[in-house]
């Protein structure tokens, strides 16, 4: 094993991001345009990291790349096509046989890598370190929160901070842009549990619960009033796949294990939920086909995946999915 290659994975992209800035501090602290390069692999080819990979700049000895968004790595029923124009012979090369002078940092937003990847083999194969990034804990939350008031100068209350914990949804993401609209609006004064009720809406559950239904059920018109109404709070169609992705996975494990005979009881113990979200559940889906729910969350990551890679907005690609979807 080296360091010259470093995967960090987690599906939030900013729980990475914030391990990443401290691998960066401590691995070249002073950073410039020469001895620094990011690529978002969303929009570069392979063939153009391989490019920075093999360039040390005249006068320099150490270099670092990061690599965001490297989706080639993740797990999924389909393999990740390469962008046109694009070759991954050079990048599988380099991989196998990285350059000590060169340290890569390969960020990939999801809990799970592919490791039949003839990208992931190469890496493997050249002594690269695979990180699974930790989520924070029902208990870290709320430490995490009063810690972050504190390093930015102000105070929130524990039951303020349980507060904004409950509504955030466990998204380091949306805890960082809720927290910051708090420390704006607070103005240095301590942040009460009031301004978290004011301020920070109510988590997506409830709304996926009701967009789930609606195209479960078949009602496309009200799964677009859903959309619509959501829009209007200014949530990001990629954190809308996510949370949708989670509740269609959650009705298919509901509609496997009832498949198998299990009741729901049974199946509230196994999921870790209550008895009536489960009636709930296989009342939505009793209407739907078995394959049904696989190709909604197909779905679902071929929108995200299009997103990722710049190839349609968020707006389109969950419109998209929407219109498309099919019980």
């Amino acid at each position: 094993m080296n360091l010259m290659i470093q995967v960090l994975f987690n599906s939030q992209s900013m729980m990475c991001k914030a391990s990443l800035k401290k691998l960066l501090n401590k691995e070249l602290p002073e950073r410039d345009d020469m001895n620094f390069v990011e690529l978002d692999m969303g929009k570069e080819r392979l063939a153009d990291l391989a490019e920075e990979c093999l360039s040390l700049p005249l006068g320099y000895e150490k270099k670092v790349i990061v690599a965001e968004n490297f989706y080639y790595l993740a797990k999924a029923k389909t393999k990740a096509k390469l962008m046109k124009g694009d070759e991954d012979e050079t990048l599988i090369s380099y991989f196998k046989n990285p350059d000590p002078a060169i340290t890569v940092f390969i960020l990939v937003y999801a809990n799970d890598l592919d490791k039949k990847n003839s990208l992931y083999e190469a890496l493997e194969e050249g002594g690269a370190t695979f990180t699974q990034i930790a989520t924070f804990t029902a208990e870290q939350w709320p430490q995490i929160a009063v810690k972050y008031f504190q390093k930015n100068g102000a105070s929130i209350d524990n039951d303020a901070a349980v507060e904004l914990v409950s509504r955030i949804g466990g998204d380091y993401s949306t805890f960082l842009n809720e927290a910051d609209k708090l420390l704006t609006y607070a103005k240095g004064e301590n942040v009460t549990k009031d301004m978290v009720e004011m301020l920070v809406s109510q988590p997506l559950e409830d709304d996926m619960f009701q967009l789930s239904n609606a195209l479960t059920r078949g009602d496309k018109k009200k799964a677009f009033k859903v959309y619509k109404d959501l829009k209007v709070k200014n949530i990001r169609g990629i954190t809308l796949m996510n949370a949708l992705a989670k509740q269609l996975q959650f009705l298919h494990e509901v509609q496997y294990l009832y498949g198998t005979g299990m009741p729901s009881p049974l199946i509230a113990k196994e999921l870790g939920c209550t008895p009536g979200r489960v009636n709930a559940s296989l009342y939505s889906v009793r209407k739907m086909r078995d394959v049904s729910l696989e190709r909604g969350l197909e779905a679902l990551y071929q929108a995200e995946l299009a997103v990722m890679s710049g190839q349609k907005d968020e707006d389109l690609a969950f419109n998209m999915f929407l219109a498309n979807f099919e019980l």
